[in-house]
This record gives C-alpha cells, structure tokens and sequence, in this order.
C-alpha cells in the first residue's frame, strides 16, 4: 500500500513542477520483439524519430529477418512505423549491441519523405510478412519477364 501511494505522490509531483514521464522510444534503444517463428532472435533498433502530423514517426532498422525468396537480406534497413506498432511488438530492450544499417537507412528515409509516405500500425511481425510476400512477388515478376512471360 505504501508504494502505491508513494507512485502516486511521484507521479503528482511530476506533474505538479512540469516535468513530463520520459519517453518510452528513444533513439538508439535496440528492442526484442515479438516476431513471427523464423525470424526469432531478430532486433529492431529505434534510428530516429520525428513529428508525424499529431504522432511521431519512428523509423527503425531491423536485422535478422529470415526472408522466404532465397538471396535476399536478412536486414531492413528502413521501416517506419507509429508508437502502436511498438508499443504491439516490443517485448523488452535488448543487451546486445549489434551493428545495424546507416547508409541505407539515409537513403530509406529520404526517399520516404520524398514519395510523403506513410508509417504501418501493425505489429512488426505483419510487417516482415507483408515484406516477404511483396518480395517474392516481384522476384516471381522478374523471373517471369526475364522469361519473356
């Protein structure tokens, strides 16, 4: 009982001298998350995070994704997605400290802001599907104009 009413008192006093609960996100925590069965161990890293109209956007990196169309990466260099998603999908910070794409990421999120895209608010584990699928369709595209299908 008392350290219910001593969180409640720190939370009041927070609010009471204007400071705010720090964020959850921040740049460069590196997360667990709930991923589909053969991408387990898989980490996402929070690269940066910006205004998104009311919301934010945080665009993360991930690495050890298990693609099904053979060759391709297992890494994802550039995925923006809204605090729903994360707050769906993490599971808890990581202690490992893995090397995770930059270059790309640049490039991702330069050519995001070009097109204005959008952020997903699904959990990351429907992201890595709907990647794969689109993925192996336009290998399946390709094989078949390389054919003269």
């Amino acid at each position: 009982m008392k350290i219910l009413r001593f969180a409640g008192l720190a939370a009041a006093a927070l609010v009471l001298s204007g400071q705010t609960a720090p964020p959850k996100y921040v740049v460069g925590q590196i997360w667990e998350y709930r991923t589909r069965p053969q991408d387990a161990g898989s980490l996402l890293k929070v690269q940066q995070i910006a205004d998104f109209g009311n919301d934010k956007v945080y665009h993360l990196s991930t690495i050890g994704v298990h693609f099904a169309t053979p060759g391709i990466s297992g890494v994802l260099p550039h995925i923006p997605v809204s605090e729903t998603t994360l707050d769906a999908s993490v599971t808890q910070l990581s202690s490992a400290h893995p090397e995770f794409p930059t270059t790309a990421l640049q490039e991702g999120i330069a050519e995001w802001q070009k097109a204005k895209g959008g952020i997903f608010t699904i959990p990351m584990s429907q992201i890595m599907d709907i990647v794969d699928d689109q993925t192996g369709r336009r290998q399946s595209n390709a094989e078949a104009q390389a054919a003269g299908i």
